[in-house]
């Protein structure tokens, strides 16, 4: 069977759309919009999300430092806040 369009050039495809994505905010906040609104609606969407989270956490070490990292500051913010 052969390819499709998409399918033949999908690493310059994504690379393209990478770059964008990199440095235009505006194109940045709009695909970030999409996606977050995709994942409260769909539920396929948001189980295979969490999954591929979870997946990555428990495989990838760099991944799962900067989950913690975030997670501490999230938490020192929210005591910074009810001291307040």
């Amino acid at each position: 069977m052969e390819k499709s369009w998409y399918q033949k050039n999908k690493e310059e495809i994504l690379q393209r759309l990478k770059k964008k994505y990199q440095e235009n905010e505006e194109f940045r906040e709009k695909t970030r919009k999409t996606y977050r609104e995709k994942y409260h609606i769909d539920l396929d969407y948001r189980e295979k999300t969490l999954n591929r989270s979870k997946t990555r956490y428990h495989t990838d070490d760099e991944y799962r430092k900067m989950t913690l990292e975030r997670a501490k500051k999230r938490y020192a913010e929210s005591v910074k806040k009810k001291k307040k």
